[in-house]
């Protein structure tokens, strides 16, 4: 999965129709993938070897597992604590832990594109005609469509939301956690087209996003309809609820909240929708170069520059959102964000070669220095355990150890690796960088005065403490997040 730089955009009242209208070629391609769970589609472009080796011995500082990659059969990875599943072109395999395959399932994708919801994972084939849903146990069900895909999503029972591209047209299908189609819905009227679904968590309702360029300016539209016949038998389509049209605005995703609202990104706004009511909204200043969905209880956004007429936001800067619209923290990066996932516990934020474990606080956790190219950093059962997936290599790291990679290459050529800071290498609230740069230099030297040493894997004395810290730190985020229903989307996430 190649990451790519995102292209920042200032729309114009003239470039909305001709937006629109790519917006709709691209989805009819199978070029654009609207991810509901994740916020991101990337393309990838790695192939999986069938190889997963654990570090024995004596392993580099940090370094727990490693899973060698070639290019050419594009995996994709999802994680669930210690249990992952990768996919590639040719099917998916799924282990308990390293070295402990439980499953695989063998299948021929030209993209496949894996999104996960709870414990259900899909791999949808973009511009191709399969779907297929599993969960820690296998296979669950498999769509096979006549049209192509172009849009999928799961809920948190397993229920399946997709977009399918036919000649005619488009058609929504929703389908049940045991494969059966529970609901088609044709979308042929000319100039009126859907670009995202998604299906509520308690299996009762789905909401399609349209983009409406039959006026001059496109409205950006949002449709509620029941799933279930004996909901729906007093509507007309299964139709029960309209949002409010915006216009001169594109609502590009969709995805439902924990606590059942639906949210809805635009070119100028963030919007939550309980069916018609519009509860909440979060007027845009910047151009968003990247959203993700992918934890439940929130929205992160990553911000470009200013939009014509705003004063904006410093470009480079991370907001997030909570469930009910409003900003609880930012961050500023001051560099240009080429990544973007969203997790339970934190987010990871890529700037060129440098990935940053960032608490919902906003707070700093750890500083990884990538010497190869990366497409994903996923966490995996605590926020300083991650998958790092690289051009020819996968490792699982332990950021509380890792001090950087032993490159075999003449010493005058090795480039220094920064050191991995944790939450407790930060300065301490209220001081400045410099002051607590100073303190900490100060308490080094104490250590080495009294004869304190680092342990052979490189974390120092002080390491029990760190983790002791690290997990108060977690307990007031979740202290501080809003009430919700469920913990679902706290992947292995955002579609």
């Amino acid at each position: 999965m190649e990451e790519q730089t995102p292209k920042k955009f200032h729309f114009t009242k003239q470039m909305k129709i001709a937006l629109a209208v790519a917006v709709v070629v691209c989805i009819g391609c199978g070029l654009v993938y609207l991810d509901t769970a994740y916020g991101s589609g990337k393309i990838r472009g790695l192939f999986v070897k069938s190889s997963v080796t654990q570090n024995t011995g004596s392993p580099k500082a940090g370094i727990l597992a490693e899973i060698p990659l070639d290019a050419g059969s594009s995996p994709s990875f999802a994680v669930n604590n210690q249990a992952f599943l990768l996919c590639t072109k040719d099917g998916a395999k799924y282990y308990n832990s390293v070295g402990d395959q439980k499953w695989n399932d063998t299948f021929t994708m030209t993209t496949p594109t894996v999104i996960q919801e709870g414990k259900f994972m899909a791999v949808g084939d973009l511009g191709g005609k399969n779907v297929r849903v599993y969960d820690e146990s296998g296979l669950l069900y498999h769509v096979q469509l006549e049209g192509s895909l172009s849009q999928f999503a799961l809920n948190e029972n397993g229920y399946l939301s997709l977009l399918e591209k036919k000649d005619s047209g488009y058609e929504v299908k929703i389908y049940n956690a045991k494969g059966t189609l529970l609901k088609g819905r044709v979308e042929e009227t000319p100039g009126i087209y859907p670009i995202s679904t998604d299906v509520s968590d308690d299996n009762k309702s789905f909401a399609v996003s349209y983009v409406d360029t039959t006026d001059v300016y496109p409205i950006g539209r949002v449709l509620f309809f029941y799933v279930n016949p004996e909901d729906s038998e007093n509507y007309t389509d299964s139709l029960y609820a309209s949002a409010a049209d915006k216009a001169d605005e594109i609502i590009g995703n969709i995805s439902y909240r924990s606590n059942g609202v639906l949210a809805a990104v635009s070119d100028k706004g963030v919007y939550g929708f309980r069916d018609s009511e519009e509860v909440w909204s979060y007027h845009l200043t910047n151009v968003v170069n990247y959203i993700s969905f992918q934890q439940k209880d929130r929205i992160v956004l990553t911000l470009g520059d200013a939009l014509p007429g705003e004063e904006g936001k410093e470009e480079g800067t991370v907001c997030w959102l909570s469930a009910n619209g409003a900003e609880e923290a930012s961050y500023v990066s001051g560099k240009d964000i080429t990544y973007l996932s969203a997790w339970k516990d934190g987010i990871v934020l890529g700037t060129d070669h440098t990935y940053t474990g960032i608490r919902h606080t906003g707070r700093e956790a750890w500083v990884y220095q990538a010497t190869q190219d990366v497409t994903d950093v996923i966490p995996m059962e605590s926020f300083s355990r991650v998958l790092v997936v690289g051009q020819d290599m996968a490792r699982i790291l332990d950021m509380d150890k890792y001090k950087g990679e032993a490159i075999d290459v003449p010493e005058d050529l090795v480039e220094t690796t920064p050191e991995v800071q944790t939450d407790e290498a930060l300065p301490i609230e209220g001081e400045t960088g410099s002051d607590g740069a100073k303190e900490q230099e100060a308490g080094a030297d104490t250590q080495q005065a009294e004869g304190e040493n680092t342990d052979a894997s490189g974390a120092d004395a002080s390491g029990s403490e760190k983790s002791e810290t690290e997990k108060n730190d977690t307990e007031k985020t979740e202290t501080n997040q809003p009430a919700a229903d469920t913990e679902s989307g706290d992947v292995p996430a955002e579609s």
